[in-house]
This record gives C-alpha cells, sequence and structure tokens, in this order.
C-alpha cells in the first residue's frame, strides 16, 4: 500500500494517489497532519491529531483498512463526523425511541426514575464522545457510584440504559456508531425481596391507608400487581370469572389473564358500590386517577415496601 505525502511528489502524482490510497498533508498554520481519503466518491478529510508524520501514516493505514471493510461488505464505515458523537446524543436518541414507544410502537413517557438514571450517565459521561468510552471507562463509572453507596440494582439500571444507547446507536440505518461497549452488570443476588406480610399485617397497613387506597392495596397483597397496572384496571376487562388485562399496561407488555379469587371478588363487590358515572376504572378517587396515582405510589413505597412492586 501507497501513501502520498504532500510536497513530496508533483500535483499530478498526489491527485492519482489520493483516491486510492489516500493522502496526508499540512494546512497553513498547523503543526498536526491531516489525512484524506475517498469512499464511494466521497472524499473525507479529518485530523490525524499527529505530528509525527509516521503516526499520520498509521493513522491513515488505519482508515483505508476500515474502508475496505466497508467495500467488501464486513463493517459499515463510520466516518469523522459520526466520530465526534458524544454520548449525551445517543443518549437523547435513546430517549425519543423510548417516546415513540420502540419496537412495539407504543407511546409512553419517560419515568423519574429513568431520568434519574440518565443523569448518572450524563453526569459522568455526558460530553464524551461516544466511540472513545471503552469497558475501562465503564468500570471506573461503576467505581465512582459506588463511592456515592448507591446499590448494584440503581448501577444496573444505568448500566443497562447504557447498552440500550449504544446497541441502538449501531442497529440505525445507517448505523450512528460502529461497535458497542462492553458492560458487565454487578450482581444484585443481595437485593431479592425476601418475606412477605401476614394477612394481618397487610390489612394493618391497608386500613391504615386513606379510604380511596385501601381496596387497592389489598388488591396489590392478593395479585402482587404492580401499582401501576392496578390504577388502569378498568370494568371493561372484566370476562366472567377473569380481568382480561392488556399488554399495554402490563410491564411485560404481554396480555394477562387475572382469575377472580373470591378475596379478588370480595373487593370488587367493594369496588361496584363506589362506581362513579361515566368512569370505567375500578379504582379511583372519587372518579379521578390522577392525584390517586402519585400519591399512592409515594404511600405504598414508605409503608408497604416489602410486598408491593413499584412501577
Amino acid at each position: 500500500m501507497q501513501f502520498a505525502v504532500l510536497g513530496q511528489a508533483t500535483a499530478h502524482e498526489r491527485r492519482q494517489k489520493v483516491r486510492g490510497d489516500g493522502r496526508i498533508f499540512k494546512r497553513p498554520g498547523s503543526s498536526l497532519w491531516w489525512c484524506a481519503y475517498y469512499l464511494r466518491g466521497k472524499q473525507y478529510r479529518q485530523s490525524t491529531d499527529e505530528t509525527d508524520e509516521k503516526r499520520a501514516v498509521k493513522f491513515l493505514q488505519k482508515k483505508l483498512k476500515e474502508v475496505h471493510a466497508d467495500q467488501i461488505g464486513a463493517r459499515h464505515f463510520i466516518g469523522p463526523q459520526q466520530e465526534r458523537i458524544t454520548l449525551n446524543e445517543i443518549l437523547d436518541d435513546l430517549v425519543e425511541h423510548y417516546k415513540r414507544g420502540g419496537r412495539r410502537g407504543i407511546p409512553r413517557e419517560v419515568s423519574p426514575q429513568m431520568q434519574s438514571h440518565l443523569k448518572h450517565l450524563r453526569d459522568y459521561f455526558g460530553p464524551c464522545r461516544a466511540m472513545h468510552i471503552g469497558s475501562k471507562d465503564v468500570e471506573r463509572f461503576t467505581v465512582h457510584l459506588k463511592e456515592q453507596k448507591k446499590a448494584n440494582a440503581t448501577i444496573n439500571r444505568s448500566l443497562q440504559l447504557l447498552t440500550q444507547a449504544y446497541r441502538y446507536a449501531v442497529s440505525t440505518d445507517p448505523p450512528k456508531l460502529s461497535r458497542i461497549v462492553r458492560i458487565e452488570k454487578l450482581d444484585e443476588s443481595g437485593n431479592r425481596r425476601k418475606g412477605k406480610f401476614s394477612p394481618a399485617e397487610a390489612e394493618a397497613v391497608a386500613s391504615s391507608l386513606p379510604p380511596y387506597m385501601t381496596d387497592v392495596a389489598r388488591y396489590a397483597y392478593e395479585t402482587g400487581s404492580r401499582v401501576g397496572e392496578i390504577l388502569h384496571l378498568r370494568w371493561s376487562y372484566r370476562q366472567g370469572n377473569a380481568l382480561v388485562i392488556p399488554g399495554k399496561i402490563t410491564k411485560s407488555r404481554d396480555q394477562r389473564i387475572m382469575a377472580i379469587t373470591p378475596e379478588i371478588q370480595a373487593n370488587l363487590d367493594r369496588r361496584e358500590k363506589a362506581k362513579v358515572p361515566g368512569c370505567d376504572l375500578i379504582f379511583h378517587n372519587e372518579g379521578h386517577d390522577s392525584r390517586l396515582s402519585q400519591m399512592l405510589a409515594l404511600s405504598l413505597r414508605d409503608q408497604w415496601s416489602g410486598s408491593v412492586l413499584l412501577p
């Protein structure tokens, strides 16, 4: 493989070599070597960030190998502009993809918890170039959060979002990045829920809540359902002796069928008496659910964190 160095060949020779072999050159007033090369008729120019000519040639060699890999279909070429993409940019893309509903196409809002996990990544990596972040950097990020007394589960949620951001950037057409960072998650075995409230303890907690929260807490205890799902249950979901819960409100996005046990039926009987005209929600606060959702999540998290799974 040959390289043309500006100043060592005639203009005609340089023009001949540019398209096939690329070239290195210096810009007026700059001590850095730049390189130029072609792919599918388009010229790419970028700084090698090197003042040493031999190192600049090696940089060009690396770029030409990437060009060749693209030409034979082995790997998509990532140009200089893509190399400048920051982690904040791919996180923004992931958030927009999430809001659009991802592969399922179900629009959704970014939760405060997700924003918090994203903030950890933005504060530490934000302006860094995504292609320059490696597994060692991720390990240092993990240590950084551990020093802040963050639990393994909390750290893993941020690492999960980091992985998703890279995977989405690589999967777009054309790809925004050429690789995914290798990320190892931490052990969460010590975070498993242990034990469960006895019926008497559960009833004591439910009875201590405001009236419109009581039946929600009882239903959560009996079924293990998440609060976000419970608050969206509707009378129209009932089919005979079961509640057919649509995937749009379940965590897995898969439809579930909840058999109506005597305990659940007793709960539904009480909710039947609390029906409000025009409101199809089973659990509500005088026909409204917005204030109930916010207050209930906070109340149950504080009072019953051992037996209710929050969204």
